[in-house]
C-alpha cells in the first residue's frame, strides 16, 4: 500500500505533467531558443533544421518523465549525445526545464519541484556521459584495430 507521502508525490507529479502539457508550446519555445543560441557550440553535425524537432522531443521527454511512462533518462541523454549536442547545451536545456517548472508552480511546491528536476537532470546527464564513454570505447577499438592491421 502506498504511503500518504508517495500518494501526494504522485498527485504533484500528475499536476506538473498537466501544467507542462498545457504550456507545452511555451516550453518548446524556450528549448528552441537555447538550442539556437548554442548551435555553434555543438558538434558540426548538429544542423539548424533539427532544432525544432529536438526542442519538441525534449518537452516530450520531460512529460514522459513526469508521467513515469517508461521514461529512460539514460537513453534520452545518450540520444542527445548521439545527436551531437555538447554537455553545455544539455545543461542549458536542464536549466530551462528547472526555470519553466518553477515559473509555473506555487512557492510551496518549490522543494518538490527541485527534487523532481534534480532526478530528471541526473538521469539525463548520466546517459549523456555514458554516450561519451561508449563513443570513446568505440574510437579506441577502431584505433587498436587499425594499429594491428598496420603492424601485421
Amino acid at each position: 500500500m502506498k504511503s500518504a507521502a508517495a500518494d501526494q508525490d504522485d498527485k504533484v507529479m500528475n499536476l506538473l505533467a498537466e501544467r507542462v502539457e498545457g504550456s507545452r508550446a511555451e516550453l518548446v519555445g524556450r528549448y528552441l531558443q537555447i538550442l539556437q543560441e548554442s548551435l555553434f557550440a555543438n558538434r558540426a553535425f548538429v544542423r539548424p533544421g533539427m532544432l525544432k524537432q529536438t526542442a519538441a522531443e525534449e518537452a516530450a521527454a520531460v512529460l514522459s518523465y513526469l508521467g513515469q511512462a517508461g521514461f529512460s533518462g539514460g537513453e534520452h541523454g545518450g540520444k542527445l549525445h548521439q545527436a551531437g549536442f555538447n554537455v553545455g547545451t544539455v545543461l542549458k536545456l536542464n536549466e530551462v526545464t528547472r526555470g519553466f517548472l518553477l515559473d509555473h508552480f506555487e512557492d510551496h511546491q518549490t522543494r518538490f519541484i527541485l527534487e523532481v528536476v534534480d532526478r530528471y537532470q541526473q538521469a539525463v546527464i548520466e546517459g549523456f556521459i555514458q554516450g561519451i564513454d561508449q563513443e570513446h570505447r568505440t574510437e579506441l577499438e577502431r584505433m587498436r584495430t587499425a594499429l594491428r592491421g598496420g603492424a601485421g
